[in-house]
């Protein structure tokens, strides 16, 4: 058995480009008994190719858009696990196979355990936690999904661009009456290098990527259950 994982890049400097080679790589040396198949999609340089996946450049028709990108990239997959990742990710092992447990247990939606973001939420034990609150049972670094569910729901809402790209996903899933969990037994660390990305954008870049999607994500979301 094998899953599909997505990597998303803005690759601008050497950085950011060192940055996704040691995700790859600690995504290929993590033990597991399901194996990955990885693609990255590039939105900065076409010429870029990372070792060990497939590399992809897209950028959409109206500019960068976190959700559509990843949802480009669901398009290039076929097995039925799919995993969407930040490219500043480091896994451990057997991260894949205890979201598979998870999975087995009816949940169509998961995010691993980051030992960085999650710390103020012990688990006490417990090695799956079920609900929707963005940045703790759903981390929008790293979400998996079944394949049959995220086409049911139709992909990811690109209403957003970056900022609530999370956020939306929840209320999609709220909507839908799909069980999400953070999975606890499950590590795999966020290095928070996103912050970064935003550095390296101009003034105007980075007001239509954040503080200018507020007003859209209540306007979208207001519209998502007025038609539930």
């Amino acid at each position: 058995m094998r899953a599909d994982i997505i990597i998303l890049t803005y690759s601008k400097t050497k950085e950011h480009i060192r940055v996704t080679e040691e995700c790859i790589g600690s995504l290929r040396k993590a033990k597991n008994k399901i194996g990955v198949n990885i693609h990255v999609i590039e939105s900065y340089d076409k010429d870029i190719k990372y070792d060990g996946a497939e590399t992809i450049f897209w950028v959409g028709d109206n500019g960068f858009n976190y959700n559509e990108s990843m949802n480009y990239g669901f398009s290039r997959t076929k097995e039925d696990l799919v995993f969407f990742c930040n490219n500043d990710l480091v896994f451990s092992d057997y991260w894949l196979d205890n979201c598979y447990h998870v999975f087995n247990m009816g949940f169509d939606s998961v995010s691993p355990y980051c030992e960085v973001t999650h710390p103020r939420f012990a688990p006490s034990g417990k090695y799956l936690l079920r609900g929707y609150q963005v940045g703790f049972h759903i981390a929008g670094w790293c979400i998996g999904v079944k394949r049959e569910m995220f086409e049911k729901i139709g992909g990811f809402n690109t209403a957003v661009n970056f900022w609530y790209s999370d956020n939306i996903y929840a209320e999609q899933l709220k909507i839908a009456a799909i069980k999400h969990a953070l999975v606890c037994n499950s590590l795999v660390k966020h290095l928070d290098f996103g912050s970064n990305t935003l550095k390296s954008l101009d003034e105007k870049e980075k007001r239509k990527l954040t503080s200018l999607q507020k007003k859209v994500f209540n306007n979208e979301v207001k519209k998502l259950w007025k038609h539930a």
